[in-house]
């Protein structure tokens, strides 16, 4: 049987968006700090300067100790499945649910806690610290991450409960 278009998918259609968005995000922004300075082309300094300047992110001039383990999370974990992410997405892969089920809560934990740790800083306006600022895109991601560990919990007690016999969790697929 063939796999259903993306297009008939939604909430697939949205992660496969935000995919296609964090692959250019991660390679240009949050993991130039591992390019060496040789390669590095001088726009992607350019657009970190002006992000610091714009939203004062101290993880990106001024991190915490455990900050760095967070960037390599992201290039050893997130970068992989990523690239793994946007193809199966398109094709459907009944392994889809599970990978994203991991992904969401490792996502929604590690933007948590950097949340947290932003609107701890003293030195950030109000501006910067809500929607249209840090607290909008550390909060947008958290959403995205927390939706996405719920939808693919939900599709998974599906798929266990009828193959299983059992009375689903969720009442239906979100």
């Amino acid at each position: 049987m063939a796999a259903s278009s993306i297009w008939s998918r939604k909430r697939d259609l949205v992660y496969l968006v935000f995919f296609l968005t964090h692959l250019p995000v991660m390679l240009a922004f949050d993991l130039t700090s591992y390019y060496p300075a040789s390669l590095k082309p001088l726009w992607m300094s350019s657009i970190r300067t002006w992000y610091i300047a714009t939203y004062g992110d101290r993880f990106f001039f001024s991190p915490p100790p455990w900050f760095p383990l967070f960037t390599l999370l992201e290039a050893l974990y997130h970068l992989p499945l990523t690239l793994w992410a946007i193809p199966a997405l398109l094709r459907a892969d009944p392994r889809v649910p599970l990978a994203l089920l991991v992904f969401g809560l490792e996502t929604s934990i590690t933007t948590l806690v950097c949340l947290a740790e932003m609107l701890s800083w003293e030195e950030l306006g109000p501006e910067q610290r809500g929607v249209s600022g840090l607290g909008g895109l550390y909060g947008a991601y958290l959403g995205v991450g927390v939706f996405m560990a719920v939808d693919c919990y939900a599709r998974l007690d599906q798929i266990v409960a009828r193959q299983e016999g059992l009375q689903p969790v969720t009442k239906k697929e979100l």
